[in-house]
């Protein structure tokens, strides 16, 4: 279909807005949503609540009952076509009597996809590319590793307006305002896992967990996972403690962690990765992405210091997103910390460019959304996964 109508393109909006209801409860699943529309009324809709749970289009389809039955099906992503937890939603929509469905991005799990096909096959009309950016824009965590089995990576930082992160004396609580904050925390609540360094939690003694999103009913808290390379972190910090929720993920050295500490924090229930050092002799960044992506972990939220984030910004990169929040002041200081560390670039032509992609606010502070020249979900991967229809 070369051209949408203006309900059309409603129609699939209000099935995107189901689906962001998915948000940090459906991983390893995509967030979906589902409108069944008969004329140009809605007469069911759905969203999918989690693994194991019906599809976005199965709940709409049981919604609407015997008014399905001749009708649209609006659907963010295309139908599956397999039998797991739930049955095929193909079946489910061919049993139903649907007409036509209109979805936005293609499937590129090779396990699920081919509904489009089996829907023609069975004389369903079907028309894609609804909405496509947005679709696609929604699943990048579900997309990225489907397509690479390495995770989205988020970076969230922030500084003043003078790029610092601390005082000279290293008080760093709080330079960003609570808006800013709860929004740290909205993007904890949707990801499979934390990620900061080893000063940072033996300084802070964080949670890494999400408040207060995450601990809404059927919300798993994230994975904790913090780079320690010689195991110097005492385990009565509260990222050891087991009810703060979500599994914990010490990262060292072999070269560096006495065996004895590594076996003390698997006997309390935690997992110890022993990582590679980069040729500057701090853990690989790359490395723990890829094992985290190798244990189904399918997106990273990194909370740096100033180490962490020339690690995985500049040294080894790997970030997606970054979201950077300015607050309106100075700190001043040629010791108090920055944004980033490292050794920094010898010339401006070797420094990593980014694309910004939204400026706003967040109570009094700057919000910077942008994408590194690395990162996914740019116009080639738009199109590579459009290519898949």
């Amino acid at each position: 279909m070369n051209g949408w109508t203006k309900d059309q393109i409603g129609h699939m909006k209000t099935a995107l807005r189901l689906a962001r209801r998915g948000w940090g409860l459906v991983s390893p699943n995509p967030m979906v949503g589902a409108v069944v529309v008969k004329g140009k009324k809605i007469v069911a809709t759905g969203w999918h609540t989690g693994p194991g749970q019906p599809h976005a289009e199965a709940a709409a389809l049981q919604e609407a009952g015997r008014k399905a039955k001749g009708a649209d099906l609006y659907v963010n992503l295309e139908p599956c076509n397999h039998y797991g937890r739930t049955g095929p939603c193909t079946e489910a929509i061919i049993r139903a009597g649907i007409d036509r469905v209109f979805y936005g991005s293609p499937d590129p799990n090779t396990v699920a996809s081919g509904g489009a096909k089996a829907l023609e096959e069975a004389g369903v009309e079907v028309h894609g590319g609804l909405l496509a950016e947005e679709c696609f824009e929604l699943n990048q965590f579900f997309f990225k590793w489907v397509i690479t089995k390495v995770p989205f990576v988020i970076v969230k930082t922030a500084a003043s307006l003078d790029g610092k992160t601390a005082t000279s004396t290293g008080q760093s609580q709080w330079i960003s305002s609570k808006a800013a904050r709860n929004f740290g925390h909205h993007i904890r609540a949707g990801v499979d896992a934390v990620l900061v360094g080893r000063n940072t939690a033996a300084k802070d003694d964080p949670e890494l967990s999400a408040r207060p999103w995450g601990r809404r009913k059927m919300h798993r808290q994230p994975w904790r996972v913090v780079l320690d390379p010689g195991l110097k972190l005492s385990t009565k910090l509260k990222i050891f403690d087991p009810a703060m929720g979500g599994p914990t993920v010490i990262v060292c050295a072999k070269e560096k962690a006495p065996e004895k500490k590594m076996k003390q924090i698997v006997s309390m229930g935690h997992q110890v990765l022993v990582a590679p050092l980069t040729h500057t002799g701090i853990l690989s960044i790359r490395w723990v992405v890829e094992e985290l992506g190798r244990q189904g972990v399918q997106s990273v939220l990194i909370e740096p210091g100033a180490t962490l984030a020339d690690s995985a910004l500049i040294e080894e990169p790997v970030v997606d997103l970054a979201h950077i929040f300015l607050a309106p002041k100075f700190i001043g200081g040629v010791k108090a910390p920055g944004m980033v560390g490292g050794l920094g670039q010898s010339e401006l032509a070797l420094a990593p460019e980014a694309e910004i992609l939204k400026l706003g606010r967040k109570g009094p502070d700057l919000h910077i959304t942008l994408r590194p020249a690395c990162g996914f979900g740019g116009q080639a991967d738009f199109e590579a996964l459009c290519s898949l229809a």
